[in-house]
């Protein structure tokens, strides 16, 4: 199947985790009470110290709790203050559906009137969504068979979420649709159905999957994946992109952006992998902030030390 270029490539992105998120977390478990990114609102202050990360910036990508349950002033202040920076605002989308079978409490799932009201609270504010990356559909609702997973065949999974992107292209009719899925030891025979995916994804939506990004688990054998990625993605015509971070068993902020700073650097310098796109995020308890990028232990200063030093 031939594509055309999505058009999207050589995009930086943030996503940080938001007060919805957080406290979610934190209502949880007692594990999930350690720090986190409690200065996430700063970050649409005007005077907000991340200016140098910002005009590196493409894309900021918000959760769909947030776009769900953050308060009106918290989306709104979000969404004019991206206006103004003329940053894009993203949402990486829990597209999975929900069914009395399957899918509860499943990563990556919720429901259809989770996607219309938060369509209708972004417009209703004014806002646009510009990009959206799936959270990781065909891990969680194809490729997992154990517990509440759906195990859905490829074309079964395409026909669970398009109900969830048709609202959302409704609503945002210049929305280009991506995906993100993990690169461990135990993926390296997925590429090629996530790849019918995309052919999947285009036959019953008329939409065409933009970009896939690699969520490195870094202890593993990640680099051969990587090289497999680049050279298909781009012959499919998809935006590759690799997601920048540090690990969750990190003591420190520092320690956690250090090790974020170095795996750029080493995806960076290679060829044979270096992507196209940049996704620098955080679902972890670290770093515990997201500002200045001054300082070396906060989320902004990793762009700022990277992609903003080039």
């Amino acid at each position: 199947m031939a594509y055309a270029a999505p058009g999207l490539a050589g995009q930086i992105w943030l996503s940080g985790v938001d007060p919805v998120v957080a406290a979610d977390r934190m209502a949880g478990s007692k594990a999930a009470g350690q720090p986190t990114s409690n200065d996430f609102m700063s970050l649409f202050r005007p005077d907000a110290a991340w200016s140098k990360a910002a005009s590196n910036v493409q894309i900021v990508k918000l959760s769909t709790q947030f776009f769900h349950r953050a308060s009106d002033e918290q989306l709104s202040t979000a969404i004019k203050d991206l206006q103004r920076r003329h940053i894009a605002l993203g949402l990486e989308a829990e597209i999975l559906t929900t069914s009395e079978k399957c899918g509860n409490g499943v990563p990556g799932y919720t429901t259809t009137a989770v996607f219309q009201k938060l369509a209708n609270r972004v417009t209703g504010l004014g806002g646009k969504i510009e990009v959206v990356a799936f959270d990781e559909p065909m891990t969680w609702g194809h490729f997992a068979h154990k517990g509440a997973a759906c195990g859905y065949s490829t074309e079964e999974l395409v026909r669970n979420i398009t109900p969830n992107v048709k609202i959302l292209k409704t609503a945002f009719p210049g929305v280009k649709f991506g995906d993100i899925e993990p690169v461990t030891d135990q993926t390296a025979d997925r590429l090629d159905e996530i790849l019918n995916f995309a052919r999947q994804f285009q036959a019953q939506t008329g939409e065409r999957l933009a970009f896939l990004q690699a969520d490195l688990i870094w202890q593993n054998k990640w680099q051969p994946q990587l090289a497999e990625w680049r050279t298909r993605l781009r012959a499919a015509g998809i935006s590759y992109g690799v997601i920048i971070d540090g690990d969750p068993g990190d003591k420190t902020d520092t320690e956690w952006t250090r090790h974020a700073t170095e795996r750029y650097r080493m995806v960076a310098g290679n060829p044979d992998i270096r992507p196209d796109d940049w996704v620098f995020q955080s679902w972890q308890a670290r770093p515990s902030r997201l500002l200045p990028e001054t300082d070396p232990g906060t989320l902004t200063s990793v762009i700022a030390e990277t992609v903003g030093a080039r």
